[in-house]
């Protein structure tokens, strides 16, 4: 057997607008997830004047917004390549959760199913997203 190694692939260039842009969509949503916890720990609800409340609710998606807006500027250094994979598995998601939704509103509407927050909808656009985006790209192999 030879000490020689295989040989490997070249690396691509390590694009740092890239790497800052997700680094910074990683620092938003880490400050999100912080600003919620917080909140959920030391503020009660029910004690809040309704402008409170209203500032309470909307602070972290200051962060959220924050984050997506630099996940966009990293999504956008892709290749077009890249790019259509994310585009055509994010259109599914949004077909699939629109479809979803929609009839889970007739079947609460119809048959009495239980009301469901408005905060299950974006965790199940993100599964279909993160099912669909495999199936996608295998289909460009």
């Amino acid at each position: 057997m030879s000490d020689r190694s295989l040989p490997t692939a070249p690396r691509p260039p390590a694009n740092p607008a890239r790497a800052s842009a997700f680094r910074k969509f990683f620092l938003g949503m880490s400050l999100y997830l912080v600003i919620v916890v917080l909140e959920g720990v030391f503020i009660d609800a029910d004690n809040l004047s309704l402008w409170l409340g209203i500032g309470l609710a909307v602070a972290p998606m200051a962060a959220a917004v924050w984050a997506m807006a630099h996940w966009l500027e990293g999504v956008r250094t892709f290749d077009e390549f890249q790019q259509k994979i994310f585009t055509e598995s994010g259109l599914i998601a949004l077909g699939i959760t629109a479809v979803a939704s929609f009839t889970y509103g007739f079947l609460e509407n119809f048959v009495g199913l239980p009301k469901l927050s408005m905060f299950v909808v974006f965790p199940f656009m993100a599964m279909c997203y993160s099912l669909s985006l495999p199936l996608v790209h295998r289909r460009y192999r």
